[in-house]
């Protein structure tokens, strides 16, 4: 068993530096370790002197500024009874006399225990409520507090806060149980991969059907590990400011893995360093965590792979399946599909451990909590200051023969910003945002898009876009590859960073489509909330290839909008079928189709001749009155092509939203402007966006 080890650093940011290359130091920064010491019959050893231990970090000998042993047998005394009070002194009715203060080592001896359970199949649920009645019984001292959580799809749900009351504990416990009931994502390894036979008629169905199994996973999958991460970095993160030792007890059938929730991941355990947080995880399942589905995916990818470099080959069909379309994202999922694995790594890099299933889960319980109340203390200042988002691996060595040292294995050297972790990669488009005078090294277009209004925050969407032909490509024998990562700041008229927009965009094709890959767009949208206010947004983006950064600002003003309201206007790159259900909420999401802006300098007609454009209106409910919309080009001054009002019908959340397609055979190579104008009733709203037409005869 791993008990808890505790990594605060405290790590300001910069101010913005002179110099191209600044670089992110601490002014504080010190590393408090628990960890537990056992002897051969796995008891533990009480008496360590400083001089028997030994820390090291990337094999670099440490120096030990505080050690103690913390034991975990003291236990809080009940408090005094309180002084009666006479009439002049006595608190006004209804008032709550003030408590007996907590004493430092009283906060020292706290435990706090999360409990989460998530999707669980009949036996596992059984199990856990068995297993916590007996942790209520053996494990609940007075200084033990436990609150109960149920994790699902919808996020985590409190079922019990934090007490010392075993009945109220076990009987939250059982309805978590109760509830948590094995999800609709398990992972892609559910069906079996199918190969792909080019065979047209009823035979050709089974390898359809594997197809968009393939694509559609792949989102199942990203979906239920994002479902997961977020919760967890959320419940870690809050409890940074809970006194005393923290655990988290988890329960699940294994934790999902996709390419894209990596950093998440990464950010979690992070997060439970800094707060002092241990996470046991206990894998449900039975046979469950194999990485049948990560073979699957990887022999999907090959299968995929040979398929087309035999058609290439023979002259054959070369129309790209949905399985070859995703054949590069099946191989990076099957390095992160062992669900099992994932949970493990969770577990042990926060210094907790994985508990199997098994009949009997008093004695790891009750080793985990013996862990949390009873180990060594130790600080050191790391003698490597450099906050590089590298990984640091602790090793603690103890001279006594016989033992046995329990600890973390290291921590990511990361800062934060105003509470929010940072990302390896953030480090360096922050250096790039705190960089004077600002860097542009290459070209990428940034900007925000305003949609929904609410009643305190109106949704804005944030586009970011850079033209491979700005960005350095590099070949191998098979692949050709781009990659590139943007951090966006918003900050309030404060200067304090409100919401922070981060990606990291690798992508590579094979080594043949290098010249389609050149003439391509690094696309990436994410949606953020604002109340009405001022801000600013500083967009950093770095060329992971070359190092070479480029930073964006620019304003953002938010304005409370009540009744009718439209959104910004953008003109339209592409429309991609949605993958998985539609989302009504999501903005970039009109009839079926996945909206994907063009921010480009220049903008081409599509291979029908036309431009699209996307708006958005957004009526008062209830609606009672159709809504119309007409587009109009203007250029210089001139009004030079005008559509007719049409009535734009209404989605499920209430929104009017529309594509307008514009020829653009008449329209001559120039700068113009796009009004776009939405009437409901007596009111009618006009938001336009400027463009200039490349190619157009």
């Amino acid at each position: 068993m791993r008990p808890l080890v505790c990594l605060l650093i405290a790590i300001p940011l910069l101010a913005p530096a002179q110099t191209p290359e600044p670089t992110i130091r601490t002014t504080t920064n010190e590393v408090l370790l628990d960890f537990v010491v056992r002897d051969k019959h796995a008891n533990i050893i009480r008496d360590l002197k400083p001089e028997e231990v030994q820390i090291f970090e990337d094999g670099v000998p440490q120096k030990p500024r505080y050690f103690q042993f913390i034991n975990g047998h003291t236990t809080a005394q009940p408090s005094p009874e309180p002084v009666p009070t006479s009439p002049s002194t006595a608190a006004a009715p209804g008032a709550i006399a003030p408590a007996t203060p907590i004493t430092i080592n009283e906060l020292r001896d706290m435990s706090v225990v999360s409990v989460v359970i998530s999707n669980l199949d009949p036996r596992d649920r059984a199990l856990t409520a068995d297993a916590m009645r007996a942790f209520v019984r053996n494990e609940l001292t007075p200084n033990t507090y436990v609150g109960v959580f149920r994790m699902d799809m919808g996020g985590l749900h409190l079922l019990q806060s934090y007490t010392n009351d075993g009945e109220k504990i076990s009987a939250a416990v059982v309805e978590a149980a109760t509830s948590a009931r094995t999800g609709q994502y398990q992972g892609i390894g559910l069906q079996s991969a199918l190969g792909s036979t080019g065979s047209v008629g009823p035979s050709a169905m089974p390898t359809s059907m594997s197809d968009l199994h393939w694509a559609n996973a792949l989102q199942d999958a990203y979906q239920s590990s994002i479902g997961t991460i977020v919760p967890l970095h959320e419940l870690v993160a809050a409890q940074a400011t809970i006194p005393g030792r923290k655990v988290v007890l988890l329960f699940m059938s294994g934790l999902q893995g996709s390419p894209d929730t990596v950093e998440a991941l990464r950010s979690v355990i992070s997060a439970a360093n800094r707060a002092n947080v241990t996470i046991y995880a206990y894998n449900g399942g039975v046979g469950y965590g194999s990485n049948n589905g990560g073979r699957r995916a990887i022999q999907a990818a090959a299968n995929a792979s040979m398929q087309q470099q035999l058609a290439k080959a023979t002259g054959g069909d070369m129309t790209v399946t949905p399985t070859e379309a995703v054949a590069l994202d099946l191989a990076d999922y099957s390095i992160v599909a062992n669900s099992t694995g994932n949970l493990s790594d969770l577990a042990e890099a926060t210094g907790g451990a994985l508990l199997r299933p098994s009949n009997n889960m008093i004695e790891p319980l009750h080793e985990a909590m013996e862990g949390l109340r009873t180990h060594y203390e130790l600080t050191y200042a790391p003698t490597n200051a450099m906050i590089d988002g590298s990984f640091r691996k602790i090793e603690v060595k103890v001279t006594r023969p016989g033992a046995t040292v329990f600890a973390r294995s290291g921590y990511y050297s990361l800062p934060t910003l105003n509470g929010q972790q940072i990302y390896p990669f953030e480090i360096a488009t922050l250096k790039a945002i705190n960089t004077r005078p600002d860097l542009h090294q290459f070209n990428f277009h940034a900007t925000t898009l305003e949609f929904r209004p609410g009643a305190l925050r109106n949704q804005f969407a944030f586009l970011f876009q850079a033209p491979t032909r700005d960005l350095t490509v590099t070949t191998d024998q098979q692949w050709a590859k781009v990659h590139v990562c943007v951090t966006a700041l918003i900050r309030d008229d404060k200067g304090e960073v409100v919401d922070k927009i981060s990606k990291d965009i690798p992508y590579e094709v094979p080594s043949a489509r290098k010249a389609e890959l050149e003439q391509g767009t690094v696309s990436f949208t994410a949606p953020f909330f604002l109340p009405p206010g001022h801000y600013t947004v500083d967009t950093a983006s770095v060329d992971r290839q070359s190092m070479k950064a480029s930073v964006n600002r620019s304003a953002l003003d938010v304005e409370q909008d009540s009744g009718f309201a439209m959104s910004g206007v953008t003109i339209v790159r592409r429309v991609d079928d949605v993958q998985g259900p539609a989302n009504a909420f999501d903005p970039l999401q009109a009839r079926g189709g996945e909206v994907t802006p063009d921010l480009s300098d220049q903008v081409t007609p599509d291979a029908s001749g036309t431009l699209k454009f996307y708006a958005v209106a957004y009526p008062p409910a209830p609606v009672d009155a159709p809504i119309a919309m007409k587009i109009e080009i203007w250029q210089d001054e001139k009004l030079v092509m005008r559509s007719g009002l049409s009535q734009v019908p209404l989605d499920a959340s209430g929104a009017a939203s529309v594509l307008a397609s514009v020829p653009s055979a008449k329209l001559p190579s120039g700068h113009y402007e796009a009004h776009v104008s939405f009437q409901y009733k007596e009111e009618k709203l006009t938001k336009e966006v400027k463009f200039t037409l490349a190619g157009a005869s």
